[in-house]
């Protein structure tokens, strides 16, 4: 008789291990979950960077929408006259060679131009040029721009857009000290400086300024600016673009006035918007950027404009203002200007503004072929091209408010 009790086995015949099918099954199940997973996140992270990009470009184009919108709405701005003194006699045809011989300051019209040269570029303040296209067509700008104008020399000018000029006020307004009283023979005046601290002025020498009451205005170079006293200085010179008389003088003082509370300056300024290659942002190289030029000092504007297209509404029914009858290239102003021996951009009353945007990134993982379109530019289509950044098209209208030309041309003077 066995007295020990029966001692089972450590292994038992009913416990077993995963085969290795299980195993490798579990492996693929979890290779392809994994797979799928990462498959995922990887579309998802393309998406994101998609509409973020699409989000960016978005944002710039209001920003540009913005800054061009604000800047043509002060075109022909000269403080604050109203508009029918923003054209001079001799844009349609009223200005003789009696007036002509009669002039003080080189005033033309209500405008007194100070400068000995109107033509050179960044002293160009003629009533009726406060606004000049630029159109690319045929490999060049046309028409031409002065050769002053610094974006020419630009070697990442990108040639497949244009550009846009404006003169006018630019920045803020500064009244004169109350307790003035101006003469003719006055080379300096005074800035009501009360609340203003040294270097927040936003004029400097060698800027140009506009002096005006709500009965006209005087433009002039301003030779010193002493921005403790307030006291804005406007000698003569020698150069082109110096003042020819280092007075107020006589016209412009009677329609600037003696004294007055109304009197008030700021900054006169030529904008030219253009779009170039901007290699300045670290890390990254040939982004198209907007840059903006003010009186030959270019700096990037706003990032991923990589084309600028412009159509300028003109105003051609003397019964109506500010209502744009059609809408033309900058060439086809010009041309017509010549032919019928007049500035037809005094009458333009709006411009339809049309951009291309591109992502500042590349998105895709592969090469994706793009041609672009502007409906509002005539239905104009960018050159095909190939490559992994994302683009949009963007398009604004903006009414020139200190263009109501009406009936101050006559049209069958044409």
């Amino acid at each position: 008789m066995n007295i020990y009790p029966h001692k089972h086995s450590l292994t038992s015949k009913s416990q077993s291990g995963f085969t290795m099918l299980e195993i490798l099954v579990a492996l693929i199940l979890g290779v392809g979950i994994l797979t799928a997973a990462i498959s995922m996140q990887v579309q998802h992270r393309k998406g994101f960077r998609l509409s973020s990009n699409q989000l960016e470009m978005q944002t710039n184009a209001k920003f540009v929408f913005e800054f061009l919108g604000k800047r043509l709405r002060e075109a022909s701005s000269m403080g604050c006259r109203t508009s029918q003194f923003l054209a001079g006699e001799d844009i349609f045809g009223l200005w003789s060679a009696d007036l002509e011989a009669q002039r003080d300051d080189h005033c033309y019209g209500k405008a007194c131009i100070a400068f000995n040269d109107t033509s050179v570029a960044y002293a160009n303040f003629r009533p009726g040029y406060e606004l000049l296209g630029y159109e690319y067509v045929g490999g060049n700008l046309n028409p031409v721009p002065p050769v002053a104008f610094e974006f020419v020399s630009l070697g990442q000018y990108n040639k497949n857009s244009d550009a846009l000029t404006i003169s006018g006020g630019y920045g803020e307004v500064y009244n004169l000290a109350r307790d003035q009283d101006l003469t003719a023979v006055d080379s300096e005046f005074e800035l009501d400086t009360a609340g203003i601290t040294a270097g927040r002025f936003d004029i400097k020498t060698s800027n140009y300024g506009i002096l005006s009451s709500c009965s006209g205005a005087k433009i002039f170079k301003i030779t010193d600016f002493n921005e403790a006293s307030g006291i804005v200085q406007l000698g003569g010179g020698v150069m082109a673009d110096d003042n020819e008389y280092g007075q107020l003088g006589v016209r412009a003082l009677s329609v600037v006035g003696v004294s007055g509370n109304n009197r008030e300056f700021r900054r006169a300024a030529v904008t030219t918007y253009y779009v170039g290659m901007d290699e300045h942002y670290v890390g990254k190289k040939d982004i198209p950027t907007l840059y903006q030029d003010i009186d030959g000092v270019s700096r990037p504007l706003i990032k991923g404009v990589e084309e600028i297209h412009f159509l300028y509404g003109l105003n051609e029914n003397s019964e109506e203002r500010n209502i744009a009858d059609r809408f033309i290239t900058a060439d086809v102003i010009e041309a017509q200007s010549i032919a019928l021996n007049t500035n037809l951009w005094s009458r333009v009353v709006s411009v339809r503004i049309g951009i291309i945007m591109r992502s500042v990134e590349e998105v895709y993982s592969n090469d994706v072929a793009q041609n672009m379109s502007l409906s509002c530019i005539d239905g104009y289509v960018q050159s095909p091209v190939s490559d992994k950044f994302s683009r949009s098209s963007y398009c604004s209208e903006v009414s020139l408010r200190n263009r109501n030309i009406g009936n101050r041309y006559n049209l069958s003077s044409l």
